[in-house]
């Protein structure tokens, strides 16, 4: 409990938005309806489920053996992608990024990659990959639960999106140079397949939650439950600071919301598909695009706009994405080098030329035509 309570107030992202909800409160009301507890339940179930995976082992389990399948360079650093990409669809781009860049490191002792190109493009391809389902990242499930967003509705929007991802992923491994590799050894990693199948049902059950097929306390339920059953210790390890940086967000994006000239001002910019794209690729380089979709949520429909603005908006600056500041955070971890300028400038850089374009792949006259049946919904 207290190795949990001191993780909790040494994150800084908590602790900024703690301070930051606190002044909010100062300038702004907050009303208790400004937290959705539907997306804290749903982010809380999936955030233990996810810890009951990696601490069983079963991430790892399926990288490694993927990669132990290659024999060129060029294949290994497609097969990352391809996971980074897949995986944060299911696992959400967090995971994706914790997992990965840990087994990038152990390979690059044998095989010599560029490492920040290398970790900035699996960032990239998490970030992108996540934005193809509900349950990809945190904004997505914001937006499922806060438009009442069905399977197909949330499919339609992000299939478009997420082909075009697929197909720019499979050009960049051309970056790397291929050369032939002698066959790598990995680390065995047994899983348990009694566990394994039990929490997978679990998995299912957890997504119908988000997906309000069923109610999501029966989500919350079986999650706990599973963790309880399957393995008590990872309620010591789930990232708890997440949620509490979740209610703080809400805190503050109410407060925000209800200050006059900051209202006015949202208003302008969201009061059509363009603007709204535009304003929220903006406002997640500057507070990060889950922030960014809770505040701009509060004054547009125009969920489509909404949604591509903070999927390409969380390309970009380091803060734009909470899966940046993790690649930062781990690069610093596992490099050997002792200034991470280097790292900030190629990946902002790289950052922004995915962003851009994507930015002229997904221009406003595309957003009307793809979705123009339901790219503003009734609020």
């Amino acid at each position: 409990m207290i190795n949990t309570l001191k993780r909790i107030l040494t994150d800084k992202t908590f602790f900024i938005t703690l301070i930051l909800s606190i002044l909010s409160l100062c300038f702004g009301q907050v009303k208790s309806t400004d937290i959705d507890f539907k997306t804290i339940m749903s982010l809380s179930s999936l955030l233990i489920i996810i810890a009951i995976y990696q601490d069983l082992g079963i991430l790892k389990f399926i990288a490694n053996y993927i990669v132990s399948k290659c024999h060129s360079t060029r294949l290994v650093f497609l097969v990352l992608l391809l996971c980074s990409f897949f995986g944060s669809m299911f696992f959400t781009n967090d995971v994706a990024i914790l997992t990965l860049i840990p087994i990038f490191f152990n390979i690059s002792k044998r095989i010599p990659f560029p490492k920040i190109f290398a970790i900035s493009l699996l960032t990239i391809y998490a970030n992108l990959g996540s934005s193809f389902t509900p349950f990809g990242n945190p904004q997505n499930i914001y937006i499922v639960s806060f438009y009442k967003l069905s399977v197909i509705d949330f499919l339609g929007m992000s299939i478009p999106f997420g082909l075009i991802s697929l197909i720019t992923l499979l050009f960049s491994v051309l970056f790397i140079k291929n050369k032939q590799i002698e066959k790598q050894s990995s680390n065995i990693i047994s899983i348990n397949r009694t566990k394994t199948v039990w929490l997978l049902l679990a998995s299912i059950v957890v997504l119908l939650g988000i997906l309000s097929v069923i109610p999501v306390i029966i989500s919350l339920l079986i999650s706990l439950l599973s963790g309880l059953t399957l393995s008590k210790k990872i309620f010591k390890r789930v990232d708890y600071a997440v949620i509490l940086t979740f209610i703080n967000f809400f805190i503050i994006v109410g407060a925000i919301s209800r200050i006059n000239f900051v209202s006015g001002l949202i208003t302008n910019h969201t009061n059509n598909a363009l603007s709204t794209f535009i304003s929220a690729i903006v406002t997640s380089q500057l507070i990060s695009n889950v922030p960014a979709a809770v505040l701009l949520s509060k004054f547009t429909n125009h969920v489509y706009a909404l949604f591509l603005g903070v999927s390409v908006g969380g390309l970009g600056t380091i803060i734009a994405s909470l899966a940046n500041l993790l690649a930062s955070r781990q690069y610093a971890g596992y490099s050997q080098n002792r200034s991470n300028f280097q790292f900030f400038k190629t990946f902002t850089l790289l950052n922004m030329i995915f962003r851009e374009r994507k930015i002229s792949c997904v221009n406003a006259q595309k957003i009307s035509k793809l979705y123009r049946n339901r790219e503003c919904l009734p609020l």
